[in-house]
């Protein structure tokens, strides 16, 4: 049971954040912060790689992705949260309990996709329209990358 917990804890701190499973449990916010963080900055590295931008482009994408990136720390946040609510109701779920899970399911994945289209709108007053589609795509590409590794550790439901 305790390692199983523990388990939990480690899927919990990275399920959002998509980073290699460390090779001990994290523990405690400020460690699921500090990996929000280095998640984040590597993933800024590869945006700005990837979007090809020229110099004035980049000055302007860089600080409206820097604020999206404000934002999506907080829906992170919330996934790791999910998925702690997840691990303490797997043994013994309710339906009540799988019930409140679904909703924050939904609620987390619709705030995200909101999320996204609201920082299109302003990239698209500073970008050309191409530039936008390519960060939606970069964006939908890495979040799916970086995901697909701890999700497959999260067992289903019972």
């Amino acid at each position: 049971m305790q390692h199983r917990n523990r388990f939990f804890a480690v899927i919990a701190a990275c399920v959002a954040l998509a980073s290699p499973l460390p090779t001990h449990a994290q523990s405690g916010y400020d460690d699921t912060q500090q990996l929000i963080a280095q998640v984040q900055s590597d993933k800024r590295a590869v945006m700005l790689k990837s979007m090809e931008l020229d110099d004035a482009q980049m000055q302007k994408f860089t600080p409206v992705y820097d604020e999206y990136q404000a934002e999506r720390r907080k829906l992170m946040q919330r996934g790791v949260d999910l998925v702690n609510a997840f691990a303490a109701n797997y043994d013994s779920m309710t339906d009540d309990a799988a019930k409140s899970l679904l909703k924050d399911w939904f609620k987390l994945t619709a705030d995200e996709d909101a999320l996204v289209k609201k920082y299109a709108k302003k990239l698209d007053k500073v970008l050309p329209a191409a530039k936008v589609l390519r960060w939606v795509q970069i964006e939908n590409k890495l979040v799916t990358l970086l995901r697909l590794p701890t999700l497959r550790g999260i067992p289903l439901a019972q």
